[in-house]
């Protein structure tokens, strides 16, 4: 399906507001101007600035939508499902998991999905999942969710 100046527009203004709300909720840094809060509230308002300029578009080219050839196929419709669900999957499980297994099982299930072989998208999983596993827990320092059942040491 192909998304309108209107339909787009909208979703980046909802998207504008929630991330400006969610820079509220960050707390300041004392003696400082700028603090957690200050990146989230500029992106916000600049999306909710484009989602306005885009819904303003939109609605002066009129509403045609036009859907594509994928959009009738019920596989490719479930396929999406199937993306999102293993998303929500992954939020729900990496701490338990950890990052490592539940973004492997995500990795291999999404490549799955798309018609990957399996021995293929097994070896592109492991090595993405080491290569994230490593540049976040060694070079950039940020913990990633160790869970109970694999901890990695780095």
């Amino acid at each position: 399906m192909k998304l309108g100046d209107t339909s787009l527009g909208i979703l980046v203004l909802i998207g504008g507001l929630a991330l400006f709300w969610a820079g509220l909720g960050f707390s300041p840094i004392p003696g400082q101007v700028y603090g957690a809060q200050t990146m989230p509230k500029a992106v916000g308002v600049l999306s909710i600035g484009l989602g306005l300029a885009l819904i303003l578009s939109g609605r002066a080219a009129g509403l045609a939508v036009t859907i594509s050839d994928w959009a009738r196929d019920p596989g490719a419709w479930a396929r999406l499902l199937s993306a999102i669900a293993l998303i929500v999957a992954y939020i729900l499980l990496a701490g338990t998991l950890g990052f490592a297994l539940t973004a492997f099982g995500l990795l291999v299930a999404l490549m799955l999905l798309t018609g990957t072989r399996v021995l293929t998208a097994v070896i592109v999983a492991i090595g993405t999942v080491t290569l994230v596993q490593y540049s976040f827990g060694q070079l950039l320092r940020v913990p990633l969710p160790r869970g109970d059942l694999l901890a990695l040491p780095f």
